[in-house]
């Protein structure tokens, strides 16, 4: 009888882990959205010095526009160096592009989020990867726009 009580508290132990985790991804996405709606770009460097693994950071970003008209696709591909500054400059587009939007959904899958925003033209996907130790900072971005006519 000893054994069953014993793997009884490791799942409900296991199962308090897993929402800790999610209720910590939901409020750095929550607070990723109201980063990008302000206009500090010292705010911005604090919160992905805060909240983005060092391999992120220092992580390359490539940027894929994709245009497409009645006639035409096109499709241009940029790739900007890993650095704090490359990462700040991410945050004014997204700023640029998002700083007024509402928050449409935010789901949770194991270390992935998915949340997606709303406003004016546009649409973005933002999926998320978290680190699964705590303080579950950010490793891992990826955004889809979509509308606009940029």
């Amino acid at each position: 009888m000893k054994k069953v009580i014993l793997l009884l508290v490791v799942a409900i132990s296991s199962s308090a882990v897993a929402q800790t985790m999610e209720k910590e991804m939901e409020k750095k996405a929550r607070e990723f959205h109201r980063i990008i709606g302000l206009s500090d770009k010292e705010q911005w460097k604090k919160f992905i010095q805060e909240n983005y693994t060092k391999s992120l950071i220092e992580r390359p970003m490539k940027q894929k526009v994709s245009r497409q008209d009645d006639e035409n696709t096109s499709s241009e591909t940029t790739e900007t160096k890993g650095t704090l500054d490359d990462k700040v400059r991410m945050l004014e587009r997204l700023h640029d592009d998002f700083g007024g939007s509402k928050i449409a959904s935010i789901k949770t899958s194991g270390e992935n989020l998915e949340m997606i925003l709303e406003g004016g033209n546009l649409s973005g996907t933002f999926k998320l990867k978290f680190e699964t130790a705590k303080p579950y900072l950010i490793s891992g971005l990826g955004i889809n726009v979509e509308g606009g006519g940029r």
